[in-house]
Order: C-alpha cells, then sequence, then structure tokens
C-alpha cells in the first residue's frame, strides 16, 4: 500500500508553511494504518518551496511493485493501485503536459499524484476504487490519498498547531447511519471532499484550481440481431483480457476464490483468456451451491481446485466475539469513519507479494443497482432511488432528512436505469469498497479487472437495461470460456432465460433442505440474527450515552425505541450509528485499552 500526500501555496512566492510539512510526517503514523516500523518515506519540496510532495510505502522492494516516487522531467509523480503497463504508463503519466488526457486510455485501478514546481495534480480513475481527498486552508492546497491525513494537515495550516484536534462534520453524517457508506463526495472530516469518479484536479501556482471530470461513454443502442450483440461485447471482452494481464507478470499463479456466482466464474474465463496461471479456492459444505459449481467450472477449464469443506460440529451455546468497541474503533481508524463496523474488514498482516483477486465488481457489468431490481417500471426505478436517499429516514432527524432530500433531488428526474447504474458505480463502488480495497492493498498486491479503468469504460458503453438482463455477461462468459456457457448460474438460470430449467438447485432451495447442526466459531451467529440482550445492552450504553453531537443526526427517541423494542430488525442501522458515535467520541485516534470478547447465546 501506498500513501501521497500533496502540498502547494494557492499564491505565487508564498512557501508552504513549515507546520504543514512537521504536520504531515506526523500525522502519517496516524492515517496509514501499518506499523510505523513497516512504513519507509519519500520526501521532496520545490527550490522555492511553494510546493512540497510525500510519499509513503510498506512494500518490500519488487520487480513487479513500483518505487514510492518516480522522478522526471521536472515532475515528481506517484499512484496508488496499479497501472496495466507500469514503464509505458507510468513514462506517459510524467511526460504529457495535460494529466486529464493520458488518465481515461490507461488501463489499470489507480489514482495519480503528480507535483511539479509548477503546482499539483491528481487523478481518479472511472472506478474511484482508489480515492483522492482534497482541501484548502489558508492559501495552502493539500491532495492526498488519505482523508484524515488531508484533514490533519489542513488543520495544522489553520491552526498553527502541528497535532490538531479533528473538525468532524456531523451534518454530513447521516448517510453513514443510513448505509453504511457515502452516496455522495463528503467526508466525515469538515472541508475535505472526495474528488469524483474519472475527474483531475489541477492547482497551479497562481491561478484556480480546477476539477474536470473525464466525459462518461454514452451507452450505444442495443441491436436486435444477435450476431450484432455479440460483436457489441467484443471490446469489452478484450479489455477484460488486457486487465488480467498484469497479474500473468507475477510467477506465483494467482489465487482466486471461486464460487458458483456469475462473477467468479467470469473472472476465471478471464484469467483462462488471459493465459494466467491461477488456482481455485472454496469453502463450504460438499452440497452448497458454490461448492458444486465451482467444481464443475474448475474442472471445464482445467485448473486446480482446493475446497475447504465445512464439516458439522456437536451443537454450540454460544459464540464468542470482538466486543462491538475494539470492532469498530478497528474499523474507523481503516476506513477513515466511512464503513460502518457492520462490515468485516482485513486486519494488517506482513506483506505477502502473492496476488490475488475475485470476482469483486461485477455488479458495474450488470447494471449496478439494477442487478438485484425486479420492478423496473417507471414508479418501482423512482421507488428504488428514493430508497437509496432516504433509507432509515423514521431514525433520523428533520435536517438530516432534509439533506437526504436536498440530495434526492439532484438524481430525481432523470432516466431511472441510467440513475441507478451510475450511483452504483459512484458511491457502492467508489466509497463503500474503498476501505475494504484498504485493508486488502496492506497486504498483499490486489487485482480488480472487473474495477479496471477502460473495462468500466467499455461497460458503461452498453446500455444498463441491457446489462441488467445479464445476456451481455453470459456472451462474455461463451466469448471468452465457451464450455462455461452450459454451465447454470447459482440459482437455476440467467435473468434473460424465461425458461425455468433449474439444472442445480438454488441458494434457496439448498437453504430449504433438512437444517444441519450448526458448526464452527460462527456457528448460528451472523449480526443481525443475534442481537440478543447483553449485545444490545453494550451497543445502547455505547449510543445512548455516547456523544451528545450524534443526536443532531439521529432521532434519540427513534433510536431508543428501536434499541428497545426492534434491535433486530434496525441491526445495520444501529451498527452504524455506534460506528459515528465512535467517530465522533475520537476515541479511535488513541490506543484503545484490551477489551473483553463478548459471549453471545446461541438460539435452539
Amino acid at each position: 500500500m501506498r500513501v501521497y500526500l500533496l502540498l502547494a501555496s494557492r499564491e505565487a512566492r508564498n512557501p508552504v508553511p513549515p507546520v504543514a510539512l512537521r504536520a504531515a510526517r506526523r500525522a502519517v503514523g496516524e492515517a496509514f494504518p501499518v506499523p510505523s516500523e513497516v512504513i519507509s518515506g519519500v520526501e521532496w519540496s520545490a527550490p522555492d518551496g511553494q510546493v512540497a510532495m510525500f510519499g509513503w510505502s510498506n512494500e518490500p522492494r519488487h520487480d513487479l511493485l513500483p518505487g514510492t516516487v518516480a522522478v522526471g522531467t521536472g515532475r515528481r509523480l506517484g499512484y496508488c493501485g496499479y497501472l496495466a503497463e507500469p514503464k509505458r504508463d507510468g513514462d506517459l503519466l510524467l511526460t504529457e503536459p495535460d494529466l486529464g488526457a493520458a488518465v481515461p486510455g490507461l488501463g489499470g485501478v489507480f489514482a495519480v499524484f503528480r507535483a511539479g514546481e509548477d503546482g499539483v495534480e491528481a487523478a481518479t480513475s472511472m472506478a474511484r476504487v482508489c480515492p483522492v481527498y482534497h482541501a484548502e486552508s489558508r492559501g495552502v492546497r493539500i491532495v492526498g490519498s488519505r482523508a484524515l491525513l488531508v484533514h490533519l494537515v489542513a488543520r495544522a495550516v489553520e491552526t498553527g498547531v502541528e497535532d490538531p484536534e479533528a473538525d468532524l462534520s456531523v451534518e454530513a453524517l447521516h448517510p453513514l447511519i443510513r448505509h453504511g457508506f457515502f452516496v455522495n463526495d463528503d467526508t466525515p472530516f469538515r472541508g475535505v471532499r472526495a474528488l469524483p469518479a474519472g475527474a483531475v484536479l489541477r492547482a497551479p501556482l497562481g491561478a484556480a484550481a480546477t476539477v474536470r471530470r473525464q466525459p462518461v461513454p454514452e451507452a450505444r443502442t442495443t441491436p436486435a440481431r444477435a450476431k450484432e450483440q455479440r460483436g457489441l461485447i467484443e471490446p469489452l471482452a478484450g479489455a477484460l483480457v488486457d486487465a488480467a494481464t498484469p497479474l500473468g507478470r507475477h510467477s506465483e499463479p494467482v489465487t482466486l476464490a471461486l464460487s458458483g456466482g456469475r462473477d467468479s466464474r467470469l473472472m476465471a474465463a478471464v484469467l483462462k483468456a488471459a493465459g494466467v496461471p491461477f488456482t481455485g479456492a472454496t469453502h463450504g459444505f460438499a452440497d452448497d451451491p458454490d461448492v458444486v459449481l465451482a467444481r464443475r467450472v474448475a474442472g471445464i477449464l482445467g485448473i486446480e481446485h482446493t475446497v475447504d469443506l465445512t464439516v458439522t460440529e456437536g451443537r454450540k451455546e454460544s459464540v464468542t466475539v470482538q466486543h462491538p468497541l475494539a470492532r469498530t474503533h478497528e474499523i474507523v481508524r481503516m476506513c477513515e469513519g466511512m464503513n460502518s463496523a457492520y462490515e468485516s474488514v482485513n486486519r494488517y498482516r506482513p506483506y505477502d507479494p502473492v496476488p490475488r483477486t475475485s470476482g469483486s465488481g461485477g455488479e458495474t457489468l450488470r447494471g449496478g443497482f439494477l442487478y438485484d431490481q425486479d420492478d423496473v417500471s417507471p414508479d418501482g426505478l423512482r421507488k428504488r432511488l428514493r430508497l437509496i436517499f432516504f433509507a432509515a429516514e423514521r431514525l433520523m432527524t428533520e435536517d438530516a432528512n432534509a439533506r437526504a432530500a436536498e440530495e434526492h433531488r439532484r438524481w430525481a428526474g432523470r432516466d431511472g436505469f441510467d440513475v441507478l447504474d451510475k450511483l452504483y458505480l459512484y458511491y457502492r463502488t467508489g466509497r463503500w469498497i474503498v476501505g475494504l480495497h484498504t485493508a486488502t492493498l496492506m497486504n498483499a498486491p490486489y487485482y480488480h479487472p472487473f474495477f479496471d479503468n477502460r473495462v468500466v469504460r467499455a461497460a458503461l458503453g452498453l446500455a444498463p437495461a441491457w446489462r441488467r438482463s445479464e445476456y451481455p455477461f453470459y456472451l462474455l462468459i461463451r466469448e471468452l470460456a465457451p464450455g462455461l456457457a452450459d454451465v447454470p448460474p447459482e440459482g437455476g438460470r440467467w435473468r434473460f432465460d424465461r425458461e425455468h430449467r433449474p439444472v442445480l438447485a438454488g441458494r434457496r432451495a439448498w437453504r430449504a433442505r433438512e437444517a444441519l447442526v450448526p458448526r464452527g466459531r460462527t456457528a448460528g451467529f451472523n449480526w443481525r440474527t443475534s442481537f440478543d440482550d447483553g449485545f444490545r445492552d453494550l451497543l445502547r450504553e455505547r449510543i445512548m450515552d455516547g456523544p451528545a453531537e450524534l443526536f443532531a443526526v439521529v432521532d434519540r427517541d427513534a433510536v431508543d425505541g428501536a434499541l428497545r423494542d426492534s434491535p433486530k430488525r434496525w441491526a445495520k442501522q444501529l451498527w452504524h450509528i455506534h460506528t459515528v458515535s465512535v467517530l465522533l467520541s475520537g476515541e479511535w485516534r488513541r490506543p484503545l485499552p484490551a477489551l473483553p470478547p463478548v459471549v453471545i447465546p446461541i438460539p435452539a
């Protein structure tokens, strides 16, 4: 994982104040969520002191991992994530006068940071899995890959204090409570914004800073003839194969999490077509559709496949889980208060250069929020759009719901198919996945062909309604691995297939069979169904006696009622509220004392 920070004075001849440089050196230890002893840094300042660039990394020296900062043509360059052609694309990004002209044609999953004596620039790819955050404070422009780092440096410039208090934007936190992530470009930190997807920020000395969004590919009309439809998906198929090529440069085979689902089998087809050596790994019961279908996929492709079979054990009476404060503390630090502790994210471990991948991101190829939207009537699409912005409105204050209404108005009235497609890409992909992706990149190189810049742009060229039908998805599999075309998807059929021919019992039928004995550490447990009285009381104390600012966003009486009467119904939102409570408390900025685990009974 690499972390970057750019500093530039707004006015020519004004150097960046020394407190900003000192704050950056100090704050990275807090904002970079790995042990300080594994971080190495690079620092550069322009001769006149008006521009500075910092880069930090916990990655080992490796032929396939880039240096933290590249130097050339009077500029410094760094990027998070990866480029499809590191040498060629890196040279282009160093030399191209207009960063916005270079980025749209690049493959990979990345965010770019560039500094020169004339100012700083940054850019995001179309998926925005690698983010850019920016702020301005007292004439200093601050751009970086970690929102907390940008904020603390901006606050240091504002206050003159090297180790400042955070200034949280309480009113901006309502989407986090509704969804567990942001559905706009806000952050928890006042004055810090996320750069939009497919955008370039320029901050030249002595001139206004600008944000320019790249044109989004226009969706083409879907032809009626099958031959023409096959031709329409060929650019996307080619982009997917190109996106997988970087994985083949590693000497170790790629490990693919393989299931019976659509996305992982397409990823298997892509890797096979790209000639990338890989193995499949699956976990589950022997008769689980994921296991049965994954075995068929692996057999057809002729790949090594390991199955970690779940075995039944004697019934357990309880399950031991991490204390909710400890869990939330870790996730707030890792995800910078932009993901809820309802989610699970990786913990730090020593960096392992073995490449990894998965089918994550395949929803973009299936229409984003449309992929699970059964009612596509105008009213149905409008209801889904409203739900995205007004979720949990019963728990929110009037002011929070008014802010949601304002954000909803920006999208209402547009084509429903396009809106649900773009909202997923810009916010579900571009905000929710970011924290989880960060938690992965700190431990290993992770490749996401479905998030590749050129793949996403090629997918957006196909009509959202057609992608929702899953027919382009099926055509991709038939194009890249014809043998997989006859393997049914999990659930028994594709959306476009009107004949219900369940070759294999789907997930719903599998769950309806005779129940198995609960097994393993998490037997019978999830955050919703095991919201027992003791666990509820722990969260209740943390929420109701938490920071008073919390109740500027959530309605105290409504939350109290949810905790008393229906905690299982509101389990996700209560976890989201607990996350915001910890964020507002500031506890996550300090070492946490050891907390005992929580024992939760398993219902008989």
